[in-house]
């Protein structure tokens, strides 16, 4: 959902509201780990906030003292026994934290003692989905409206809901230097292309679709702007869409000193790259974002 200044509808807090998760995301605070979902609903787009998520590994029972020996300068992080095995049949202790990095950081400390941390790089946003059986569909129970998104409310599968999603597709054309020329948009039942340029002094025949001339690539970036605020597409989809026409979009903008605001809330786009794999994520877009070009299906943000 977007903050652009618009009244937001009050939403029924009932067991009859089901959604469609787009993108996830977490993020460590001082109350705890965050875990934030965006979905699709009949009424239209929700965010979801999950606060204060304890984080959870798992290490094997034998090294019970090894762990609890690094434990001493580690806050907020303990150890639990649980009636739970390896897939090595090892008894297990499961290792509780507040924020999910000190997981990460002791799984990097108990390594060069030969002790691994089990599922310690599971994220928290797929943990919270995993441990419940729940795929995309849900229902939504409880929780609490707090700046237009759903606090602290309880999801279980719905695995049949299927709502009608609002799809974009983007393309866009460039020189060989990646220059940008132009933007073509297809969905919400609009085809429009901004071109840069002026436009010609004849009349030219209809081409089955609106083409805007801009004066400038700040100007086109800026028509791209409004027109994902005011159409709110759920996913886009295109050729290499992430690799090559964000990139490319974000780069211009950049040189323009123009914010890229195709998320929703209207928050730039979050880039890094992903370790041992070759590209980038953008992990603060809040829509889905599915490649044709490589096949690949990149449904849930901060991050993938």
């Amino acid at each position: 959902m977007r903050s652009l200044g618009f009244l937001f509808p009050t939403f029924v807090l009932s067991n009859q509201r089901q959604g469609f998760i787009l993108t996830r995301n977490w993020r460590d605070t001082s109350a705890g780990t965050e875990v934030e979902y965006w979905l699709a609903t009949d009424t239209g787009p929700l965010k979801v906030l999950l606060t204060a998520q304890t984080s959870v590994a798992f290490a094997e029972a034998r090294h019970k003292d090894t762990v609890q020996a690094q434990l001493g300068v580690m806050p907020d992080v303990e150890l639990r026994a649980l009636e739970l095995k390896s897939l090595q049949q090892e008894p297990v202790l499961g290792v509780y934290a507040k924020n999910f990095r000190q997981l990460g950081r002791l799984a990097r400390t108990l390594q060069p003692l030969g002790v691994s941390l089990l599922e310690a790089d599971i994220r928290p946003h797929e943990r919270y989905l995993m441990e419940r059986f729940i795929t995309a569909g849900v229902r939504l129970q409880g929780g609490r409206i707090e700046n237009a998104a759903l606090v602290d409310c309880k999801l279980v599968p719905e695995p049949h809901y299927r709502p009608v999603l609002k799809v974009v597709s983007l393309d866009i054309e460039t020189s060989q230097h990646q220059d940008l020329y132009s933007i073509a948009l297809d969905g919400m039942a609009e085809r429009v292309v901004f071109m840069l340029g002026e436009p010609p002094s004849e009349s030219v025949p209809e081409a089955g679709f609106a083409l805007i001339y801009c004066a400038s690539r700040q100007e086109m970036i800026n028509r791209l702007n409004a027109w994902f605020a005011r159409n709110d597409p759920d996913v886009i989809i295109g050729w290499n869409v992430i690799q090559f026409d964000l990139r490319v979009l974000q780069k211009t903008a950049d040189d323009c000193a123009t914010p890229l605001l195709l998320g929703r809330e209207r928050k730039p786009i979050a880039w890094r790259t992903h370790p041992g794999k070759q590209g980038y994520l953008c992990s603060a877009i809040r829509r889905a974002r599915h490649e044709t070009g490589t096949c690949v299906s990149w449904l849930l943000g901060n991050g993938p």
